[in-house]
């Protein structure tokens, strides 16, 4: 009884927690990119690529539907000249990874490749192995003219949560003031058993926010 009273308790505080962290996204501010310095700032598109977007075990409509607006996005960045970082998972047969996920991506299949609304970023694609795109480039991130960070594409709640957390303790660490951005619409997870896609998307832009990572609703 004790038990089934501690649940329901916590059930309730969490519907009053979830309604505040709602409540603390709903009033984000878009930004400009062109208030954003070209010569210093990172574009990092995560994850856009065929076995997420368009065909696999891991593929989500969702992250499908990103592909517009996002795509909207790199032609203004390509025009204004910044630099842009796609990552693609690109895994080998024995990737430990594909003990927790199954199998996606593999190296040989078309599933890594961009999704084709993105290939005109193909030749600049940056294969990585594990959910951390900062571990594929750390140089990249670390350079010291870097002063902002963008990061869209998905999963919200796994590529992007650990690539931005990552970097903002990295900036942390040593005492950089380096601004890492999430636009909220250029972002996304996919829906599942045990993964409820709104729910985990709430959860990772609270804690990314609470971790210093800058939220807008969009870059204009």
């Amino acid at each position: 009884m004790k038990e089934q009273l501690d649940q329901q308790t916590f059930l309730e505080q969490s519907t009053s927690h979830l309604q505040e962290m709602l409540s603390s996204l709903d009033h984000l501010g878009s930004l400009s990119l062109a208030e954003l310095p070209r010569e210093s700032t990172l574009v990092a598109v995560v994850d856009l690529n065929r076995g997420f977007a368009k065909q696999g075990a891991l593929y989500s409509p969702r992250t499908e539907e990103l592909l517009p607006g996002a795509a909207a996005f790199v032609d203004r960045c390509i025009a204004g000249r910044y630099s842009i970082l796609p990552y693609t998972d690109c895994h080998t047969a024995d990737s430990p990874e594909l003990a927790s996920y199954p199998p996606h991506c593999l190296m040989g299949t078309e599933e890594p490749l961009l999704a084709p609304e993105l290939s005109r970023l193909e030749a600049m694609a940056r294969p990585k192995n594990s959910t951390n795109a900062y571990l594929a480039d750390p140089e990249l991130f670390q350079a010291p003219q870097v002063t902002h960070v963008v990061i869209l594409g998905c999963c919200t709640d796994i590529c992007i949560y650990q690539l931005a957390v990552t970097l903002t303790a990295y900036y942390n660490q040593h005492n950089r003031k380096v601004e890492v951005i999430v636009p909220v619409n250029l972002v996304d997870t996919y829906d599942g058993p045990g993964h409820p896609a709104d729910l985990c998307n709430l959860m990772a832009l609270y804690s990314m926010r609470q971790n210093g990572v800058t939220l807008v609703r969009t870059i204009d």
